[in-house]
Parts: structure tokens; C-alpha cells; sequence
């Protein structure tokens, strides 16, 4: 028999923390627009027990995720690898992670402990508060929300949203995860408001029409936006548009959509839940020394220094320096590491469907790549467990651009990773 438990903890951070997501964006943390939460769903089956838990964050570290996991393993039966960490990967929560983009920022110590506590806390709550549960999965077609922010034309994306029903025995629909690949990045470097983007107001509506809990994993988002620029959005040019009006009318776009496929979704009391994890180690992409990427970052402050706003070469000198800087990050990390860049690969199945957590922003092409590769019915799940930047296709390294110079590995880490894709499926439906 299924058992199901769901639980939310607050996360929202205090007024004054610094905000992640935009290099841009220089002011802390002014008020909050929606709670951001910690949001677990745990099930357990005949022999087996598996946890999904997003978070309303950018992005964490592996450590972090390493801490929190057993931690949950030391408070609840749930084995650590079977423990799912994804962030919604808004961009209005607070700093967790010192990455590319804000290489002198640093997560505050106070803040990371009571978020550890929170997820652990999420977990806990959820187990303790199991429910005979019935389940099944399906997905939405969803258009209107993502674009290709790297394309002319926007194409592709995945229009497809993944859905996981959770149901009592008497039929009442408890909990509803989402699976969709798009950026949340509505809201812009001038928002100073703690909020989910558009990710919270669909959980919002699902949950005031339904009445039951729910939770947003993204997808295959590294070059799929709301239709900002990456490059535009990461030196502060704000575009029309990026309100919280239309973070809230994407939000029930993709609300509505999973809603109408919520009562056409088989649901079944004892359905086959495992999990299963696997280390690939990806290549790293090629770096100037340490001295070159420097003097290549303090060449590019002298240019932006000298030059006056009004100038026609201004914005293309402040996009060589967040390169610069960029690289210059990457350099001084992969000096410090070793041949490859070893990640976790974890999935999930839950009856005929499996649920790939991948610690990068990985391109939609990979992720449709893998749909059409695999047997069953796959949701990749992106910014889960850790963080490493994106992680393009090959044909994407021949045009560049923002993403491929913010990505750590190199063209063939797309087809490495869905090899292990492939492989895992083989070990969790052998």
C-alpha cells in the first residue's frame, strides 16, 4: 500500500539579505512580495521510501545538499540518495551559492543553518504526517510561458509539463508536483522583493482551486526564459514587462493547464517506487591560466573605466568584463580541481514514469533529446542536488553567447549525460 506526506516550511530570508540571480543587481533585500518555502512531498511504498523536496531558491551547493540529506537519513528511514533537492530557480530569493555570477558574494552562515533546518524540517513533517495515498503521473501541453531566449524565432522548448497526482482513499486530490522547463526570471535586477516568480503563483492557484498542496520542480531550462535576454538581464538593461502582473499571469497560464489534466490522470494504490543514483564525471571546458584570465579581467575594468555611458561601445564593454569576471571565476576553480568535474545523476520512478535530477541548468535540446531516447515516460529535473552552471548542447559551443561562456564543461558533456540518462533508466526499470 502507498502511503504520502506533504509538508511546506517558511524560508523567506530577512530584509537586508543580499538576492541572488543578477550580476546587475548591487541593493539587498527591501520587503517581500510571497513567501518563498521549502515544500517536501514524500512517498512510501511496498519496501521503498523517496522524497521530493524544491526549494524556492536558485541554487545550492553540493555540500549543503550533502549535509541536509543525511541529516534527513539520521531523523527518518529515508536513505540519503533517495532524497530529492531541487530549487525553482527563481531569481528573487536570497545569495545560497558563490558562483559565476556573483563571485564576491557569499551565502550568510545564519541563514544557510536555518535553511538546512527548514528542508530537514520540510522532510520530517511530511514523513511524520503520512496519509494512504494513491498515485499516478502524466504531463500538460503548456505554451505561451517559455521562450528560446537564444533563438530567433524561440523555438525549441519543451512544451511539455510534467505532472505527479497524489490522492486519499477517498478519492480527494492531496498534492500536485509540476514539472516545467522555463527560467523564472520575470522579475528583473531592479526587484528587490523576496518572491517565487512565476512558479509561486502557480502553485498558488493550483492550491486555492483545488485545495490541496503543491510544488514546482523546473525542467530543461538553461537557454528557455520568459523572453529576456541572459546577456541584457546579467549587466541591468530592464526590459518592459518583468512585473509582478505578468509573473502571475504565466503562473496561472501554467496552473490552468496542469489543472485540466489533473482528473485525466490514471491513478493507481501500489505502483512500483524506486530510486537509483550514479557519478559521471564530466570534462572540463578549457580555461586560461590563472595570470591570463586576471589580466584579461583587469584589461576589461580599465576599458569599461574609460568610457563614458553615452558611449556606443559601453554595453559591449560591460559584457567583456562579466566574461572576464567569469572566466577569471572558472579559472581559479578548475585550477583547484581535478581532471573531470564529478556530478551526481539521481532519479526516481514512480510506476512508468522517472524523474532525473541534473545538478545543472541544462539546454531544452538535451532535455527533448532524452524524452525521445528513453522508453518511458521522463521529466528531467534541473538544479537539483547542486549547482554547476549550464550545461549546453554541442552545436551550442559553435555560436557561444552567454550560457556557453557560464558553462564549466565542454560540447561533450551533453552526450555524456545522456548516456547516463539512458543507463539509469536501464538499472530502475530492469
Amino acid at each position: 500500500m502507498l502511503e504520502a506526506g506533504v509538508a511546506k516550511v517558511c524560508i523567506t530570508p530577512p530584509i537586508g539579505a543580499p538576492l541572488a540571480g543578477f550580476a546587475a543587481r548591487h541593493d539587498a533585500c527591501r520587503g517581500v512580495h510571497d513567501d518563498l518555502y521549502a515544500r517536501a512531498l514524500v512517498l512510501r511504498g511496498a519496501d521503498v521510501a523517496v522524497a521530493f523536496v524544491a526549494v524556492d531558491l536558485l541554487g545550492l551547493a553540493a555540500p549543503f545538499v550533502e549535509r541536509v540529506r543525511n541529516n534527513i537519513a539520521r531523523k527518518t528511514p529515508l536513505a540519503p540518495d533517495a532524497v530529492m533537492i531541487a530549487c525553482t530557480h527563481t531569481h528573487a530569493g536570497p545569495v545560497t551559492i558563490t558562483t559565476f555570477f556573483n563571485p564576491e558574494q557569499s551565502a550568510d552562515p545564519g541563514y544557510m543553518d536555518s535553511l538546512a533546518a527548514a528542508i530537514e524540517q520540510s522532510v520530517e513533517n511530511a514523513w511524520r504526517d503520512r496519509f494512504p495515498a494513491a498515485v499516478g503521473t502524466g504531463s500538460a501541453a503548456v505554451t505561451g510561458i517559455a521562450v528560446n531566449r537564444r533563438s530567433a524565432d524561440g523555438k525549441p522548448v519543451d512544451t511539455e509539463a510534467g505532472i505527479v497526482r497524489i490522492d486519499d482513499h477517498q478519492g480527494n486530490c492531496r498534492a500536485v508536483v509540476m514539472n516545467c522547463a522555463c527560467h523564472p526570471t520575470v522579475l528583473g535586477p531592479d526587484n528587490l522583493l523576496a518572491s517565487g516568480d512565476f512558479p509561486a503563483a502557480a502553485i498558488a492557484r493550483i492550491e486555492s482551486c483545488r485545495g490541496c498542496f503543491a510544488l514546482f520542480v523546473n525542467g530543461a531550462e538553461g537557454d528557455v526564459s520568459v523572453g529576456h535576454s541572459s546577456e541584457l538581464s546579467a549587466i541591468g538593461v530592464i526590459a518592459a514587462g518583468r512585473t509582478f502582473e505578468r509573473a502571475a499571469e504565466l503562473g496561472n497560464r501554467l496552473a490552468d493547464r496542469v489543472l485540466a489534466a489533473l482528473d485525466t490522470i490514471a491513478m493507481f494504490n501500489t505502483p512500483v517506487i524506486r530510486f537509483a543514483s550514479a557519478k559521471l564525471e564530466l570534462p572540463w571546458k578549457h580555461f586560461p591560466s590563472g595570470d591570463e584570465a586576471r589580466a584579461d579581467l583587469e584589461r576589461a575594468r580599465i576599458r569599461l573605466n574609460d568610457l563614458l555611458p553615452s558611449s556606443g561601445d559601453y554595453r559591449q564593454a560591460q559584457s567583456d568584463l562579466l566574461y572576464a569576471s567569469i572566466t577569471n571565476f572558472y579559472a581559479a576553480e578548475r585550477a583547484g580541481s581535478g581532471k573531470t568535474l564529478p556530478v551526481e545523476l539521481q532519479a526516481i520512478r514512480i510506476g512508468d514514469a522517472m524523474f532525473v535530477a541534473v545538478p545543472a541548468e541544462v539546454f531544452v535540446e538535451l532535455g527533448l533529446t532524452m524524452k525521445r531516447n528513453t522508453r518511458r515516460q521522463l521529466f528531467l529535473v534541473g538544479l537539483a542536488n547542486a549547482y554547476i552552471g549550464y550545461l549546453p548542447d554541442r552545436s551550442a559551443y559553435t555560436a557561444g553567447g552567454y550560457e556557453v561562456i557560464s558553462a564549466k564543461v565542454d560540447e561533450t558533456a551533453g552526450e555524456q549525460l545522456t548516456a547516463g540518462v539512458l543507463d539509469i533508466e536501464g538499472r530502475l526499470f530492469a
